[in-house]
């Protein structure tokens, strides 16, 4: 090397120690810079209502996965999504996916987890079937897989979660073989079983239905069980994972959905009679005892099936170490083929049979003799877990039934009937719960059920009558009222003055998913009805104006000056509503209604302490004796009509710069004070 280069080495390296010392900032004060945390955003993939991207997280420098909702989201969705985050969190597992940070940008929640740089078990099946990847083609290889599957399921089983969506697109798969089970938003669970500090997620469990607040099927078609598919009354537990978990098995072993068909009614009855053509028919080369695993995990009475997740991963393990599985029921002769194959270098002398058949003899009776000891060893253990949980059952009964009070007067009906539910397992004594849960039937029409529930408390004789005399009326629990029989039971829960009844209808009924224009009957039925109860000499006879504009999303029902309550409008799709010249008294009937605009005018209206539509960004509140508008302030609002309300002092406006119109009516409030606070917006003075 000459001088000059040398020369031109030692300057450049110079460069880069100059370059390495500006970049030497302390880690403190970087951090501490730091006000947007994640950047560099890049998207991976959606669902109905979730948003999965890449980006960078500026205070840890690691890539992860920040999972929000559509803009489009309702409350439902959004309550949802982060209880899903919050259970995922609980879960702390090798082959759990971990959540990292949970959070909300404005009222949009998100949570952000590992990155898992690889593919879905889903992906990689479907390139085996097509020739197109050599990872895990050899069975082996994918029974590793299943096995650590297995693990995050036994575990999240031991502390009281069900997972309820188990499939292969679920299953993520790094580049450096990692396993990772994802997505827990269908996740239930139980309260009998779980840790003390999962009782809080206990709460987020939906009431035992199989259609999610979308209106879609709870499940994945193809992997559901029979109990998933709402074909039948069947509660879901450890074994509904189990029938699963075997149908991934199936897929593993043939590449195929063990359920498929046409269209989604045809495959829910193929799972519903558990219709589904043997492995070994597809692929004569699948192993026999693979085949009765999956079999027996796939039964159709739940009974049938492994007891636990536990014992289907033994079966798989057993099978992997060159042993019989129970499900294959192997005889003598498999058993001995099994021993020679684990154990070559003996089989290979001939002279040895005699003393292995001997051993073989002595083998399987010490067995039976140790299964016979641990049997009852497992009953004696059995009998006193029972023994202790029962004790235990009955001190924390009251306990549950304590928070199904709670849930019930916030009107988390589906929260409260699981922890009546927990109650009265617990403690089938418990009265008071019995009394809640028979309650809570009538108002999810469940007739049936609330008799048998109301005639184990036996203490509620009119809640009862009301059950049995809706029972001749409808006397299957799955079919729903028609809208005259519905109105009917309102009426008769007003008549009886029983405002439990009328309240949990209301807001029940408000909350379900149902067609718009079942929707639209329902709410001029209910309002009409609710209303002559509180005041029968202005409404008798009247027809009510309610007028809904689907193209503009428009509702309509100003000039009832009989309404007083319209809470059956609660979730209503409008994102504009007109209500003025009613006698409503609160913002309640708006709860989760996307609404943009909204006429409250002529109203009885006095505070704002209700209004929870923060998306609002038109507002009228004239002719109202609205006086304090302080919340108004963490809206949106670009017009606002105040004229001829209680607000009366110009310092009620300090906040609002973003505010385009504001409507006022002469001489409400001196105009030069008015304009300081407001320079940018127009002023609009009416009579």
């Amino acid at each position: 090397m000459d001088r000059e280069e040398e020369s031109f080495d030692k300057n450049f390296a110079s460069f880069y120690d100059e370059l390495d010392e500006l970049d030497e900032m302390p880690l403190l004060d970087m951090i501490e810079s730091i006000k947007t945390r994640y950047c560099e955003f890049k998207y991976v993939d959606e669902g109905g209502i979730k948003v999965i991207q890449t980006c960078k997280d500026l205070k840890t420098g690691r890539t992860v996965a920040m999972a929000r909702l559509k803009n489009d989201a309702n409350d439902q969705q959004k309550e949802a999504f982060l209880k899903e985050a919050r259970l995922t969190a609980a879960l702390q597992h090798p082959n759990i996916i971990p959540m990292h940070d949970l959070g909300l940008k404005g009222r949009h929640p998100w949570f952000t987890m590992k990155f898992i740089s690889g593919s879905s078990l889903e992906q990689i099946l479907s390139d085996l079937k097509n020739n197109k990847k050599d990872y895990l083609v050899d069975l082996s290889d994918r029974l590793d897989v299943f096995i650590k599957v297995c693990d995050a399921i036994a575990y999240a089983h031991s502390r009281g979660v069900l997972h309820l969506d188990l499939k292969p697109d679920n299953i993520q798969i790094s580049d450096y073989g990692d396993v990772l089970l994802c997505d827990w938003g269908l996740a239930k669970v139980m309260a009998a079983i779980c840790d003390e500090e999962l009782l809080d997620c206990y709460a987020f469990n939906p009431k035992e239905t199989n259609v999610t607040i979308d209106g879609l099927i709870k499940g994945t078609p193809g992997y559901m069980a029979p109990e998933q598919t709402g074909l039948i009354k069947s509660k879901k537990g450890v074994y509904t994972d189990v029938f699963s978990l075997g149908c991934v098995l199936y897929k593993i072993l043939t590449f195929k959905k063990p359920f498929s068909g046409a269209a989604i009614k045809l495959i829910m009855k193929k799972t519903l009679d558990c219709d589904f053509i043997k492995p070994t028919k597809i692929d004569t080369s699948i192993p026999l005892p693979l085949e009765a695993v999956c079999l027996k995990a796939m039964s159709k009475d739940p009974n049938e099936r492994y007891a636990s997740v536990v014992e289907l991963q033994k079966e798989i393990l057993s099978y992997r170490n060159g042993f019989a599985t129970s499900a294959e029921k192997a005889s003598l002769l498999t058993l001995m083929r099994l021993w020679v194959k684990r154990h070559r270098s003996i089989s290979i002398a001939s002279l040895l049979l005699v003393l292995i058949s001997i051993f073989a003899a002595w083998f399987m009776i010490n067995n039976l003799k140790l299964e016979k000891i641990n049997a009852i060893q497992r009953a004696e253990k059995l009998s006193l877990e029972k023994e202790f949980h029962v004790k235990m059952g009955k001190d924390a009964a009251p306990r549950f039934y304590q928070r199904a009070q709670i849930a019930f007067n916030s009107f988390n009906f589906d929260d409260a009937v699981n922890f009546c539910d927990s109650a009265v397992e617990l403690d089938p004594s418990l009265k008071e719960a019995w009394g809640l849960k028979g309650l809570l039937h009538i108002i999810y029409q469940e007739f049936n059920a609330a008799v048998k529930a109301l005639e184990k408390n036996g203490e509620a004789p009119e809640l009862l009558d009301l059950a049995k005399q809706f029972q001749k009326i409808k006397d299957d629990d799955v079919l729903a009222l028609s809208l005259d029989q519905f109105l009917a039971l309102f009426k008769q829960g007003m008549e009886n003055e029983q405002p439990k009844v009328v309240g949990g209808l209301v807001h029940y009924t408000a909350y379900s998913e149902m067609p718009l224009a079942k929707r639209i009957e329902f709410c001029k039925g209910v309002i009409i009805v609710h209303n002559k109860k509180l005041a029968i000499s202005q409404v008798k006879n009247q027809k009510i104006h309610f007028e809904y504009d689907r193209k503009n999303k428009h509702l309509d029902v100003s000039h009832n000056d009989w309404i007083q309550s319209a809470l059956i409008l609660q979730g209503f799709p409008a994102q504009s509503a007109d209500l003025s010249h009613t006698k409503i008294k609160d913002f309640i009937c708006f709860r989760n209604q996307p609404l943009k605009s909204l006429d409250v005018s002529y109203t009885k209206i006095i505070e704002l302490n209700t209004l929870e539509n923060y998306d609002l960004r038109n507002l009228n509140i004239s002719h109202t004796a609205i006086a304090n508008i302080y919340k108004l302030r963490d809206m949106s609002l670009k017009t606002l009509n105040i004229s001829h309300s209680a607000v009366r002092t110009s310092m009620n406006l300090t906040g609002f710069e973003d505010l385009e119109k504001l409507y006022i009516h002469q001489g409400q409030f001196k105009l030069e004070n008015l304009k300081k606070r407001l320079p940018n917006t127009e002023i609009i003075i009416l009579p």
